[in-house]
């Protein structure tokens, strides 16, 4: 029996568990294995804590990414141990063992890290207290930050979202919708620029202006202020205002978590870096999630991506090669939000483009965004037109090049958009050599 040690509770360790488990045959798997998390509770479903779980539809029941009769065959079939509330201090790579926190050790066979990314800490000189110290500040990526955040939004009056981006924008939306009062600070020009064109953004902004929601731009934070009893009241920018507050939700991005990876002389550069197959520099260790940083095969070069999509698809790869089993097929990312009535779904990646179309019919909901590069699909941004995010995917996958004019008719269904091919392109149909050409620029 060989044993693998699983670092980290996450979207791919959930994925590589229902793969194994999928996988054994007879009731009787080659490995056993533990799981160690720092995490208080086992695998959840982490988009659900900016959304669902904390507009309270749905419950601690529908959190958990491993179903409760799985877990439990999961027990036998794997001998599965899920050790909660535990920490990694070292990993001895010529020993094969891990020592925690409490002073146990573990051996492994093979071991991955799917320790995930860290979120970033606000940091403000002066105020009255350090921000640590502060009672209503909150960060979101736990279950258990998540229930806080919904219990003191049940009695929150004015709520304070530093950051613009995916996870800030949905729990203000969910605040609005729960009758709170809401302003965003973001410090750019603009709501969610790392990951959309600008009139993606514009969107995005008009439709929380629309729902009520206080949205200051180029905003630079100064001092967070406390009252006597140490609750943040008040927010001081850097242009002299004082902004009233009783509850602050911090969401400014993540860094990827490297140290133990680092202190175990692993190769690191923007995450974990790992092969095709997700084993790192150490061939007995695998990386996969977002603290992963991979050569993917569609792309030809090295990617980090933070999202459930790539976090589940590199756990069944994981589990693949452990079992010897053919290799899932690489998939175009895709990413997705949901905001009030309005839900994001994002395929590809759209870095170099050079030509951005809308599609909107007129009278009907739903907007897409596809951003090309010399005719080609990169990416397409669709809201509440998942036939065009459906369509995009395939589109992206195969190096299609699409009509322009019949692209923007909102009316034709996307599939049949496609441009003559070229014969005189040699590249023409390449995924390979659309997507290089997409994130090299």
């Amino acid at each position: 029996m060989k044993k693998l040690l699983i670092v980290g509770g996450g979207h791919a360790t959930a994925a590589l568990l229902n793969q194994l488990h999928k996988q054994t045959s007879n009731g009787c798997s080659d490995w056993q294995v533990t799981v160690i998390s720092a995490e208080s509770t086992e695998a959840v479903n982490r988009p659900l804590l900016s959304k669902d779980y904390l507009s309270h539809k749905v419950g601690d029941d529908q959190l958990p990414l491993i179903a409760s009769e799985v877990r439990q065959a999961m027990t036998s079939t794997l001998g599965l141990q899920w050790l909660t509330d535990c920490r990694v201090i070292s990993v001895d790579r010529q020993r094969h063992q891990l020592q925690l926190y409490n002073g146990r050790q573990l051996e492994w066979d093979t071991l991955v890290l799917a320790t995930g990314v860290r979120l970033r800490q606000l940091s403000l000189p002066g105020g009255d207290q350090p921000v640590s110290e502060m009672k209503g500040v909150f960060y979101l990526k736990t279950a258990s930050q998540s229930q806080a955040l919904r219990q003191a939004l049940q009695h929150a009056r004015q709520l304070t979202v530093i950051g613009g981006g995916f996870i800030g924008l949905e729990v203000a939306a969910t605040a609005r919708q729960q009758g709170v009062a809401v302003r965003v600070l973001e410090s750019g020009e603009r709501l969610l620029r790392r990951v959309v064109a600008a009139p993606v953004s514009h969107w995005f902004q008009q439709m929380h202006i629309e729902q009520g929601v206080e949205l200051r731009l180029h905003s630079s934070l100064q001092h967070l202020l406390a009252d006597d009893h140490g609750n943040v009241r008040a927010i001081q920018l850097a242009s002299g205002d004082v902004l009233a507050t009783d509850l602050v939700v911090v969401g400014i991005g993540v860094e990827p978590e490297t140290g133990l990876a680092q202190s175990a002389g692993l190769a690191c550069d923007n995450g974990i870096l790992v092969n095709e197959q997700c084993q790192t520099s150490d061939p007995d260790i695998f990386a996969a999630g977002d603290g992963a940083n991979r050569r993917h095969p569609l792309y030809q070069q090295r990617l980090r991506l933070e999202s459930v999509e790539n976090a589940t698809h590199q756990g069944q790869l994981i589990a693949a090669m452990l079992t010897q089993s053919p290799l899932p097929p690489a998939a175009v990312p895709w990413f997705w939000s949901t905001q009030y009535d309005a839900r994001l779904q994002i395929a590809g990646l759209s870095q170099g483009y050079d030509q951005l179309i809308t599609r909107q019919a007129e009278g009907k909901p739903g907007i897409s965004w596809l951003y090309l590069r010399q005719g080609r699909l990169l990416a397409c941004d669709a809201v509440n037109r998942p036939a065009d995010f459906l369509q995009a995917k395939k589109l992206i996958s195969s190096g299609q090049s699409l009509d322009p004019l019949q692209a923007a008719n909102a009316a034709i269904p996307l599939g049949q958009c496609v441009a003559p091919v070229d014969p005189n392109d040699p590249n023409a149909g390449n995924s390979c050599t659309l997507a290089t050409a997409a994130v090299a620029s």
